[in-house]
């Protein structure tokens, strides 16, 4: 058996063994989705842990990877609402529902109003955009999916917002 065999073969019994209590935890801050989304990815994060097969894996270590995951989810929809509020929500049109919603959702969920924005962006700020603050990834994790330096990921994230600002003054 590899490596990865043993990897995978191990998550998947603790998935099968701590998943309820996992989704528990995440459900009692969480919308059920929400929760099943967090739960899932405690178990992705699990899979990518190289020294695996050495470790005790217990159940409150996994909930402190689903606690961590959910304050890292709201502490970005916090920068993410501080951002709309000093730009007055991307202008007059855009709803206060679709704004507020954006932080983590699919491009293809976001309202016509910022879709049309993002429309006003290069290809690769609105990616940049796109990666970092509506999937909530980090600069390192973007730079690793666009192949670019973080410094490059952060600039044109920078001049990308600074373009959104600038369309709805």
């Amino acid at each position: 058996m590899t490596r990865t065999e043993l990897r995978a073969s191990i998550v998947l019994e603790h998935f099968e063994s701590f998943y309820h209590r996992v989704y528990c935890f995440c459900r009692r801050s969480l919308a059920p989705d929400m929760a099943e989304d967090i739960a899932q990815d405690v178990f992705a994060k699990l899979l990518q842990i190289e020294r695996l097969p050495e470790m005790e894996i217990s159940v409150s270590y996994l909930i402190k990877i689903a606690d961590n995951l959910i304050k890292r989810g709201y502490n970005r929809n916090q920068r993410f609402q501080r951002f709309l509020e000093a730009n007055d929500g991307f202008g007059d049109s855009a709803s206060a529902d679709t704004a507020k919603s954006w932080a983590g959702l699919d491009t293809d969920e976001l309202g016509d109003e910022i879709t049309n924005q993002l429309e006003l962006l290069s290809g690769e700020e609105r990616d940049a955009v796109e990666l970092v603050i509506c999937h909530g990834l980090s600069y390192q994790e973007a730079a690793n999916s666009m192949g670019v330096p973080v410094s490059t990921v952060n600039n044109w994230k920078y001049r990308g917002l600074q373009k959104l600002k600038e369309a709805t003054a």
